[in-house]
């Protein structure tokens, strides 16, 4: 096909020339359409690129999605737990707390550490979706460090107090001292060797002379000796809840009952017997609170006896208006 030719009317010449472009035209026209190629080429490639990505930004992607699926699931796991430690709490402040008389953790307490200044600003530099998504994860993290750390103090205070309950328990003088029936008990009472009525601080068990007299609760020896009207005795200090028993009349006390010897509740601390001021074989036994004050040792017995048990107990101590000593 031809090449187009163009004339223009040249006047001096009075005639029709053939058009011919200079160099400068040429290379005008050149880079001309040099530019526009280049554009063309530069928008192709840019769409190109935005519609075909490489392997690698196409495992990037995939890798992000999975990361924010992964972080989505452990959010979740970490809601449940939250709520699982809630129910810990919530049996903490109910049961256990007041089984053993602690006091209850305030609101204020359980609420430390929440609000005030934004502790995640560093997520915001990343698109919302994943500052959310973070933000909600690292908040989740502080809140259960917060109530993990919460409930083991609480754990182990309430150990503490349960060793503590545990040791009150065992030293509890709940157990009667020697196996006899009860004959005379606390209160004003008639004494058979002075021939007046005087208080009467424990209870008569009538036992022959060397039955086997056991601690009623865990504790250590205080005393151990005679006395001018308990004859030979022993003196047992139960020191957790500040109570002292008494076991009096005794025949004989075994040598390794001494001050300061731990016993254990049944273990045997001496035979009873009929010293110091008494008119027959039994055991004398008392109870005293932290103050010094005699206490009722029968209402002691309770724990160890069954109702019938209890009730035939406390009629035949109140029967008898003379004790044995």
């Amino acid at each position: 096909m031809p090449k187009n030719r163009y004339y223009y009317y040249d006047q001096e010449q009075c005639a029709f020339v053939e058009h011919r472009a200079t160099r400068a035209q040429r290379v005008k026209k050149a880079a001309g359409v040099a530019v526009v190629a280049l554009m063309l080429a530069g928008v192709y490639v840019w769409g190109f690129d935005r519609m075909i990505e490489t392997p690698q930004e196409l495992a990037l992607k995939a890798e992000n999605e999975a990361l924010q699926e992964q972080l989505a699931l452990v959010g979740e796991r970490m809601a449940a737990f939250s709520k699982e430690l809630e129910k810990l709490s919530e049996t903490d402040q109910r049961l256990y707390r007041s089984l053993l008389e602690a006091e209850p953790i305030s609101d204020d307490v359980r609420q430390v550490g929440v609000g005030g200044a934004d502790a995640y600003e560093e997520y915001s530099r990343f698109s919302a979706s994943t500052s959310s998504l973070l933000r909600q994860t690292a908040r989740q993290i502080d809140q259960l460090e917060r109530q993990i750390g919460l409930q083991n103090a609480s754990y182990r205070e309430l150990t503490r107090l349960a060793e503590e309950h545990a040791a009150r328990m065992t030293e509890m003088p709940a157990i009667l001292p020697a196996d006899g029936p009860v004959v005379s008990g606390f209160g004003m009472r008639f004494h058979p060797i002075l021939r007046v009525r005087r208080m009467h601080y424990g209870v008569d068990v009538l036992v022959p002379r060397g039955t086997p007299v056991v601690a009623t609760g865990d504790g250590v020896i205080e005393e151990a000796g005679k006395g001018s009207g308990y004859g030979n005795y022993v003196k047992v200090k139960h020191p957790t809840l500040g109570y002292s028993t008494l076991y009096a009349h005794l025949s004989r006390i075994p040598g390794h009952i001494r001050r300061g010897r731990k016993v254990k509740r049944g273990e045997v601390i001496g035979y009873s017997g009929n010293t110091g001021l008494s008119n027959a074989p039994h055991l004398h036994y008392e109870v005293h609170d932290a103050d010094g004050r005699a206490l009722n040792p029968i209402f002691f017995f309770a724990p160890g006896l069954t109702p019938t048990e209890y009730q035939r107990l406390l009629e035949a101590a109140e029967q008898s208006t003379t004790s044995l000593d």
